[in-house]
C-alpha cells in the first residue's frame, strides 16, 4: 500500500544532506583522480628520459637503471589508481556498489608501492630495514583485503588485523625513506608516496585499516552503526589536509627551485624540455590541492550527518 504521508521537515533535511554528500564525494573522487593522471604523467615522462641518460657500462649503472625502471611502473600504475577514483566516484554517485572497484584500488595502490620498495632498495643498492617494510607491508595489505573480502566474520577480522599491522610498517617505512627523492635527487621536500603530506600519510596508512577492523567488528549491530562512519571520515579528514598542505608545499617548492635554476640548485642546467614538464607537474597539483580542500569540507558535512544518525537512534 503506497504511503500519502509526506516526508517530515527533518527527512528532507537528512535527504538533502545526502544528496550533498553524494556530489561532494564525486566531486573530490574525480578531481584526485584527474590529479593522479595529471601529476603523474610528468613524472613518467622525466622517469623516461632518464632512462636514455644512464649507459650500460658498470653492475652499479644497471642496478640504477633497474630502480628508475620500477619508479616508472610505480607511476603507472597510480595514474591507473587515479582512473579507478574517478569510476568509484560515478558509482557511488549513481548508488552502484563500489566494493569492487575499492578492492582493485587497494591492490593496485599495494603493487605500486611494492613497486617503489624493490625500485629504493636497487637504487640504494642495499637491503636496509626501511626499503624492506616499504616492500613487506604492501603484501601483508593484499592479503589482509583479500580475506577481508571473503564473506565471513573471521576471515574480516583477520583481513582488518593483518592490514593494521602492514599499515604500522609502512608507516614506519614511509617516514624513514624520502622515496620520491630518490628517483631524482632534487634534495627538496616531497611528499609520501600518495602525494600527501608524509607524516600525515603515515597516520592515514595506520588509520584506515583501523577503521576497516571497527567496521568488521561493529557492522551488524545498529546501534553501533554511526561508530563505523566516523573512522572513514576520520581518514578523509586527515588525508585532505596533508594532501593539501603537502601539495601546496611541493608546488611551491617546485617554483622556487625553477625561479633561481638559471644560478643554480638541482633544476641548473636542466632543458627546456625538462622544465616545462617540472612546470606541468607543478601547476597540476594544484588539482589535488582543490581535491584536497574538497576533501576536507565532504569530511565535516560527514561528521554532520553522522551525528543525525546518532540522534535518530
Amino acid at each position: 500500500m503506497l504511503s500519502l504521508t509526506a516526508p517530515t521537515h527533518d527527512e528532507s533535511r537528512a535527504t538533502g544532506l545526502e544528496s550533498v554528500l553524494r556530489r561532494l564525494v564525486l566531486a573530490t573522487l574525480s578531481f584526485l583522480g584527474v590529479g593522479y593522471v595529471l601529476v603523474d604523467a610528468p613524472i613518467i615522462l622525466l622517469l623516461a628520459q632518464a632512462l636514455f641518460q644512464i649507459p650500460i657500462s658498470s653492475q652499479q649503472n644497471i642496478a640504477v637503471l633497474s630502480g628508475r625502471i620500477m619508479f616508472l611502473m610505480a607511476a603507472v600504475v597510480l595514474a591507473l589508481v587515479g582512473f579507478l577514483f574517478i569510476l568509484s566516484g560515478v558509482q557511488f554517485y549513481e548508488r552502484s556498489s563500489v566494493r569492487g572497484v575499492a578492492f582493485l584500488s587497494v591492490l593496485l595502490s599495494c603493487f605500486y608501492l611494492l613497486c617503489l620498495g624493490v625500485g629504493a632498495t636497487l637504487l640504494l643498492s642495499a637491503i636496509a630495514l626501511n626499503t624492506v617494510l616499504l616492500i613487506l607491508s604492501p603484501i601483508l595489505t593484499m592479503v589482509g583485503a583479500a580475506a577481508y573480502m571473503v564473506p565471513s566474520r573471521r576471515f574480516q577480522l583477520t583481513g582488518s588485523v593483518l592490514c593494521v599491522v602492514s599499515g604500522v610498517l609502512l608507516a614506519i617505512g614511509i617516514t624513514s625513506t624520502p622515496v620520491l627523492d630518490l628517483a631524482f635527487g632534487w634534495g627538496i621536500p616531497f611528499n609520501g608516496p600518495f602525494m600527501s603530506m608524509v607524516t600525515l600519510e603515515s597516520v592515514v596508512v595506520v588509520v584506515g585499516p583501523t577503521a576497516a577492523f571497527v567496521n568488521s567488528v561493529f557492522s551488524d549491530r545498529r546501534e553501533h552503526r554511526p561508530l563505523t562512519h566516523i573512522f572513514p571520515l576520520i581518514v578523509a579528514l586527515v588525508y585532505g589536509i596533508g594532501l593539501f598542505i603537502g601539495s601546496l608545499v611541493l608546488s611551491f617548492s617546485f617554483w622556487d627551485l625553477i625561479w633561481k635554476s638559471p644560478w643554480g640548485g638541482p633544476f641548473h642546467g636542466l632543458s627546456n624540455w625538462a622544465m616545462s614538464v617540472v612546470g606541468f607537474w607543478s601547476a597540476s597539483l594544484v588539482l589535488l590541492d582543490v581535491g584536497g580542500i574538497i576533501l576536507i569540507v565532504t569530511s565535516c558535512l560527514g561528521f554532520v550527518f553522522v551525528a543525525r544518525e546518532y540522534v535518530q537512534l
